[in-house]
């Protein structure tokens, strides 16, 4: 419905007064004559008084009143107290938590690794010799065996395969 009464409208909206393009050169020519007269002013009709440029700023500075600056270093220390809480944190959790004794490896331990493992003899050698392991450092138990007691187990629990196999 709209529509149909937009295509109706046989004006475009925009109306003028009675007799302006009649008048306009008229009033236009009117218009001119008063600019001249006013282009014939020298004086703008403000004054003001002697030396009111020179002794302006200091008039203005003399009514400010200048206060102390005062530096803030707000941001410098707060990093400095960020910093110490957090040294004093990792103090604290390194020395609560210290008393964790880390496991060393036991002789056994390192035993049933190598025997579980498929390591043959050339490639355990290898490993302790890429180990760099000092003498002071590795420490072996002497035990003192009897002459006896070594015979009997070996006659008793050795196969003469296994060893070779070995």
């Amino acid at each position: 419905m709209k529509k149909e009464k937009l295509h109706n409208i046989n004006s475009n909206g925009f109306k003028t007064p009675d007799d302006y393009f009649q008048s306009f050169e008229d009033k236009f020519f009117e218009r001119l004559n008063e600019k001249e007269t006013i282009e014939g002013i020298n004086d703008s009709g403000f004054t003001i008084p002697d030396d009111y440029f020179e002794s302006l700023d200091g008039k203005i500075l003399n009514k400010i009143k200048e206060k102390p600056v005062i530096k803030l270093n707000t941001r410098k220390v707060f990093y400095y107290v960020t910093g110490i809480a957090a040294s004093l944190l990792l103090m604290v959790s390194i020395f609560m938590n210290g008393d964790d004794k880390t496991q060393e490896l036991s002789a056994e331990m390192v035993e049933t690794y190598f025997k579980n493992s498929d390591l043959d003899s050339y490639e355990l050698a290898e490993l302790l010799v890429n180990a760099d392991i000092l003498e002071e450092d590795f420490t072996l138990i002497e035990t003192e065996y009897k002459e006896e007691n070594l015979e009997s187990y070996l006659l008793e629990n050795t196969d003469i395969e296994t060893i070779l196999q070995q």
